[in-house]
């Protein structure tokens, strides 16, 4: 009878299989991790590089445009088509001379003149190297309404308001907020009566559908012939 045996297994060739399948995946891990240091060191790289563009173009545009001596304002150029003062809407736009032209957020110029109720529109203008342009559309009254204000010491006065075409409220302009002087054209102006305190809030129409209406008709009467024939 034959008998088979098997033939011992080689360790030492085994051993050797088994270090260098460990050595191919200590390669293989070390190539991962060359891989992900290479692409943290570039992305490092590009940040850096790109902030580094943000605060240069941000210092070059502040040494070269908004803090340049050169786009200082030398001259304010307002005009209004009413009466209103030119020093008043200087204040009102909060713009100075030496100021930066480039700096300046006209937006809020704009705004912060329209935010006055006597002003109906505001346009800001840039015209370099040294100007700023502000030209002013005022609100023209057509109407008023008296009502009783609470002075000091209790007692009570005469306060007024003013309307204009589109019934939006404004209070009369001090005297030292005008160009000209006060001339007494408010006696002349129709007077409106019977309006809730809460209808009218200054720099805003009054909605009420009764005032609209008056208005309406105050300005049809003064294109009437009849104008000069009626106290309204």
């Amino acid at each position: 009878m034959w008998s088979t045996r098997r033939k011992p297994k080689n360790r030492r060739f085994a051993r050797d299989h088994v270090l260098d399948v460990k050595l191919r995946s200590s390669q293989r891990r070390q190539r991962r991790m060359r891989q992900t240091a290479l692409f943290l060191g570039g992305a490092f790289s590009v940040f850096f590089g790109l902030f580094g563009v943000w605060r240069g173009g941000e210092w070059s545009v502040r040494r070269w445009l908004t803090e340049n001596p050169a786009f200082a304002i030398h001259q304010l150029d307002v005009q209004t088509d009413g009466v209103i003062a030119v020093e008043q809407l200087r204040r009102w736009a909060g713009v100075r001379l030496e100021n930066n032209l480039l700096a300046l957020d006209l937006a809020r110029v704009k705004r912060d003149l329209e935010l006055v109720p006597a002003i109906d529109s505001a346009d800001v203008e840039r015209v370099l190297p040294h100007t700023l342009r502000i030209r002013v559309t005022e609100r023209e009254p057509i109407a008023q309404f008296e009502f009783p204000q609470l002075r000091a010491g209790g007692a009570y006065g005469g306060g007024l308001y003013l309307l204009d075409a589109k019934g939006c409220v404004m209070s009369p302009l001090e005297p030292q907020q005008r160009a000209v002087p006060v001339v007494q054209t408010n006696e002349r102006l129709p007077v409106l009566v019977g309006i809730p305190l809460t209808d009218l809030r200054p720099g805003r129409p009054a909605e009420s559908p009764q005032v609209q209406a008056a208005l309406r008709l105050i300005q049809a009467l003064e294109r009437s012939p009849m104008s000069a024939l009626l106290d309204f």
